[in-house]
């Protein structure tokens, strides 16, 4: 699999993260009631569709912010770049076989939902607050696909990689928005469903994950 490919796949399972995912129930309910007063679907979509962008510029600042705090300290580690991400992928596979086995690896994100000033801002501060769950949850996830980035052959090159992971969780963060104005009924039904069992999904895609950055990098040190 090309990194592209993978960098894309691990921001969606960024997106999944228990920690990041758990905070959105709440505000879908509240973005579905006040759609209700709303006559028209194309309304309500790009409604939906702004709220969505809003989102993903709060997810993409404090990405932003964890970039350069990477890239500042990998100067120092650029010679062992190789073995920082084999340990990473250790890492991710232990945090998985212990979600998968129910153990909670994550801090909880206490968020009082008041009455908002502007729906601008709550849009941006939920994406804040997402991104701060997706990267507590599974920031080692991230730093495998940034040290790669900054390993990679060109500067293009890296900038795809990063572009990839947040492109998988931008393009949930919108579906997911989206189909809360589509299907309002069926969404809330399945995230009820599908919320219990979460912690346990990530924790087997994680296994997934880190078996596959140490075959990477593994074969990269041939």
């Amino acid at each position: 699999m090309e990194f592209y490919s993978f960098s894309f796949l691990q921001g969606v399972l960024a997106f999944l993260a228990p920690c990041a995912v758990a905070l959105l129930p709440g505000y879908i309910v509240a973005f579905i009631s006040r759609s209700d007063s709303e006559p028209g679907l194309t309304t309500r979509l790009l409604r939906g569709l702004k709220l969505a962008m809003l989102s993903i510029a709060g997810i993409f600042s404090i990405y932003a912010v964890a970039t350069i705090l990477i890239v500042s300290a990998a100067q120092l580690l650029k010679d062992y770049m190789i073995w920082v991400t084999i340990g990473m992928g250790s890492v991710l596979i232990i945090i998985g076989i212990l979600m998968a086995a129910g153990k909670s690896f994550s801090f909880t994100l206490n968020v009082n939902h008041t009455t908002p000033k502007s729906e601008v801002a709550e849009a941006f501060v939920f994406g804040l607050a997402y991104a701060i769950g997706a990267l507590g949850c599974l920031f080692p996830l991230f730093l495998i696909v940034a040290t790669q980035a900054m390993a990679a052959p060109s500067a293009w090159t890296g900038v795809g990689y990063f572009a990839a992971y947040f492109g998988g969780m931008s393009l949930m963060m919108i579906g997911v928005i989206l189909m809360s104005v589509l299907a309002r009924g069926v969404m809330m039904k399945y995230l009820r469903k599908i919320l219990p069992y979460m912690e346990k999904i990530t924790g087997w895609l994680l296994i997934v994950a880190g078996g596959y950055v140490i075959y990477y990098q593994s074969f990269l040190m041939v």
